[in-house]
C-alpha cells in the first residue's frame, strides 16, 4: 500500500501529516505473522497459592486477543467473562500477553495446562489474588521487519523525530477494518441521530472492500431495506446482520444499535475523540513543525521509570499540568530530557474548554459538527465518556534497527501507542 492509495482513508480519520521531510523507505509489514512480534509487558499480581485467579501467559499466531478468548472459554467450557487481560492485540502478528481465568478447579487447571490450540502456546504461570487488568499493562515491546525497503533514509528520519518528536496518532485500526467508520457512527450517537448511526455503521460503501460486498452496501445505502440486506449480507458480516435482524424485529435504529456488546458499543464514541485529537496533532503539526515546543495554555505529561523482572521501562505518570507563566521553563527543560512530552486533551462531558490553542481547535471541530460537551454525556453509559487527556509526542525507548536488505526495528511504546503510527515516519506509508 502507498500513500497515495490510502490517503483519503487517512483524511477521514483526522491523520493528514508527516512530521519528517525525509523520504520513506516504503516497504511492506505483516506480511506474514512473524514479521510483527509484539510482547506486552505487564505489572502482574503477587503470586499466592490460595488465589482464586489463575495466571497464563499466551503466545499466538493469528489470533486477535478477542477471539481467543473466546474459543479458550470454549475449551475449558466456562463463560469468557471469567477470562481478563491488560490489553487487546491484533490477529496479524505473533503476540505474546498475560490473562487471568477466575475459580478454576485443579481439574480445570489441568485441562488447561493440556490444552492444545491451534498456533498458540499457553504457560501456567501461577495463581494471583487478583484479576489482571488494564492498569497493569505498562507497554509493548515490539519487533517488527519492514520487507522490501527502497532506499536508506532511515538514519535521516531518526535525526528528524528526535528534533521534532514522533505523532502520537491514533492508528486506522481504531477507527475499523477496512470501512473506517466507527467515528462517524459516534458523531451521529453523540447528537442521538442513532438513524444515521445505524444505516453508516451497516451500509455505508467503502472504496477499498470486497466488491461484491460494497456493491450490497451500496444498494442498502440507497433502499435502508432491512430484509434485502438480512438475504444479501453473508454469515461472517454478523454484527451488520444482527443489527438488521434487531431493526426488523423492532423497527428502531436506535434499539437496534443498544443491542450491539457493550465492547463494541463503547468503541463508537472512543473513535470519535480519537479522530478529534487526531485533528489537532495533524494542525499542530502544520503549524508548529514540530512537538517539542509548549506554550502557556497547553498540556504537557510526565514519564516515571519501573523494573519489571530486572530491566527499566517507563510509564506515563498522567498528571497532565497545564502550562503557565510559573512552570514554562521548568517544562520545556523536562521535554528537552524527554522526561516531559506535549499533550493534548480528549473532550468530553468533564471538559473545561478553557483558553489555549488545542482548547480552541477543539471548540472550533465540535462547532463544525453540532456538538456540545454535555451530549457526551449519553442517556446510555455505553455511549458516554468524561473525556481526558493523551500524549501527543510518541515516547518509545530501546530502539535498535538492523539494516541487511530487510529493516527490522525494535523498540518499547508505553500502552496506548501504535507502533504502526511510529514506523509510518519511516516508511512513508500507510500502516493500518
Amino acid at each position: 500500500m502507498n500513500l497515495n492509495d490510502l490517503t483519503d482513508a487517512e483524511k477521514s480519520t483526522g491523520i493528514e501529516s508527516f512530521i519528517t521531510s525525509s523520504k520513506g523507505i516504503n516497504g511492506e509489514i505483516k506480511a506474514q505473522p512473524e514479521y510483527f512480534y509484539v510482547e506486552e509487558v505487564s505489572e502482574l499480581p503477587e503470586l499466592h497459592e490460595d488465589g482464586r485467579f489463575t495466571i497464563i501467559k499466551v503466545r499466538k499466531s493469528n489470533w486477535d486477543t478477542l477471539n481467543f478468548a473466546r474459543v479458550l472459554a470454549n475449551k475449558l467450557r466456562i463463560s469468557q467473562k471469567r477470562i481478563e487481560f491488560a490489553g487487546t492485540k491484533d490477529k496479524k502478528a505473533v503476540s505474546v500477553q498475560y490473562m487471568s481465568i477466575s475459580n478454576l478447579g485443579e481439574k480445570e487447571i489441568q485441562m488447561l495446562k493440556d490444552l492444545r490450540i491451534r498456533d498458540a502456546e499457553i504457560e501456567y504461570i501461577g495463581k494471583a489474588r487478583r484479576t489482571i487488568q488494564l492498569g497493569d499493562l505498562l507497554g509493548n515491546f515490539f519487533r517488527i521487519t519492514i520487507k522490501d525497503v527502497e532506499n536508506n533514509s532511515i538514519n535521516k528520519t531518526l535525526d528528524e523525530i528526535i528534533e521534532k518528536g514522533v505523532p502520537n496518532y491514533f492508528g486506522l485500526q481504531r477507527f475499523g477494518s477496512i470501512r473506517f467508520v466507527t467515528h462517524e457512527v459516534g458523531k451521529y450517537i453523540l447528537k442521538s441521530d442513532f438513524e444515521s448511526a445505524f444505516w453508516t455503521y451497516v451500509a455505508k460503501p467503502f472504496e477499498k472492500e470486497n466488491e461484491e460486498i460494497r456493491k450490497i452496501r451500496e444498494d442498502l445505502w440507497s433502499t435502508r431495506d432491512a430484509r434485502t440486506g438480512l438475504r444479501e449480507f453473508p454469515d461472517y458480516l454478523r454484527y451488520e446482520r444482527n443489527l438488521l435482524q434487531r431493526l426488523v424485529e423492532t423497527e428502531s435504529e436506535e434499539k437496534a444499535i443498544c443491542s450491539l456488546p457493550k465492547n463494541l458499543k463503547l468503541m463508537f464514541t472512543h473513535a470519535y475523540q480519537s479522530y478529534i485529537f487526531n485533528r489537532l496533532l495533524s494542525e499542530r503539526i502544520k503549524e508548529f513543525k514540530s512537538l517539542k515546543i509548549v506554550e502557556k495554555g497547553d498540556f504537557a505529561d510526565f514519564i516515571e521509570f519501573k523494573n519489571i523482572n530486572g530491566k527499566t521501562y517507563f510509564s506515563f505518570m498522567e498528571s497532565y499540568s497545564e502550562v503557565n507563566d510559573r512552570n514554562l521553563e521548568r517544562i520545556n527543560f523536562l521535554i528537552s530530557k524527554r522526561r516531559g512530552f506535549l499533550a493534548f486533551p480528549i473532550p468530553g462531558y468533564r471538559t473545561e474548554l478553557r483558553e489555549g490553542w488545542a482548547m480552541e481547535k477543539i471548540r472550533n471541530i465540535l462547532e463544525r459538527d453540532e456538538i456540545n460537551l454535555s451530549d457526551f454525556k449519553n442517556k446510555y453509559k455505553e455511549f458516554s465518556s468524561k473525556g481526558g487527556f493523551r500524549v501527543a509526542d510518541m515516547p518509545y525507548s530501546s530502539l535498535e534497527i538492523i539494516q541487511s536488505g530487510d529493516a527490522i526495528f525494535s523498540f518499547f511504546l508505553p500502552k496506548g501507542c501504535y507502533a504502526t503510527s511510529f514506523l509510518r515516519e519511516f516508511t512513508k506509508t500507510t500502516m493500518a
